[in-house]
């Protein structure tokens, strides 16, 4: 059966913040919400000007992803999507599912000649790998620096 990309909804905000919690241990960030944090969240963007998508094989969501359409930040008159956040089980990793996906959004849900951005953390060497192979390339490199002086 063919992968289905459909909106989300106010029911599937539980299942949401529980696949954000394991993107959020899986990539090695720091955010330290809970589940009930990351709803609520969620919820914003939801009712926000954010887009929030779940993809569904045999009527099982197996991922999600959240972006923002703008315009390019250079470009005023180009479009560029803001892809925050993208996620694929644990478990049905590595089966083409995450590349189905990506080209699913791309094809149906972005504006055709649109720049995508995403952030991927340094921590989350597998992410890195996954994004070169479906065509994405660094760009810039954020850093951090904690200042103990």
């Amino acid at each position: 059966m063919p992968l289905l990309v459909r909106p989300a909804h106010e029911a599937d905000l539980p299942l949401l913040a529980q696949m954000n919690k394991r993107l959020i241990e899986d990539e090695g960030s720091r955010n330290p919400m809970s589940i009930d944090q990351l709803a609520e969240r969620m919820q914003g963007w939801l009712l926000g000007d954010w887009e929030l998508k779940l993809f569904a094989m045999d009527d099982r969501v197996v991922g999600y992803a959240v972006y923002q359409t703008r315009r390019d930040e250079y470009f005023s008159d180009q479009t560029s999507v803001y892809l925050r956040q993208f996620y694929i089980e644990r478990e049905l990793r590595g089966q083409g599912l995450g590349r189905a996906a990506i080209r699913a959004l791309a094809a149906e849900h972005f504006p055709l000649g649109c720049r995508v951005v995403i952030d991927v953390l340094a921590s989350n060497p597998r992410g890195h790998d996954f994004w070169r192979r479906v065509g994405f390339e660094p760009y810039c490199t954020t850093m951090h620096l904690r200042n103990e002086a």
